[in-house]
């Protein structure tokens, strides 16, 4: 298993897989458990407090398109 940096597109991306596979089975509806999912990694952005501005909007937008990619190939 190779090492990705939190803030990349391929960390969320695993972000996203692995808690997905959480909700997997649960009867939770995809919008509901999608949700929860990118606010939980949007807080976890907003409180890393040793990124500068620039840094979380990068982050912000590698979530985005993590999520856009995840979502091509499930949803």
């Amino acid at each position: 298993m190779s090492t990705v940096l939190f803030g990349t597109v391929e960390y969320y991306e695993r972000e996203i897989i692995d808690h997905l596979g959480n909700y997997k089975g649960r009867g939770s509806h995809r919008e509901d458990v999608t949700s929860r999912i990118i606010s939980m990694l949007e807080n976890e952005i907003f409180n890393a407090y040793l990124l500068d501005e620039n840094a979380r909007i990068q982050c912000f937008q590698n979530l985005i398109k993590a999520f856009c990619m995840i979502s091509e190939k499930t949803f």
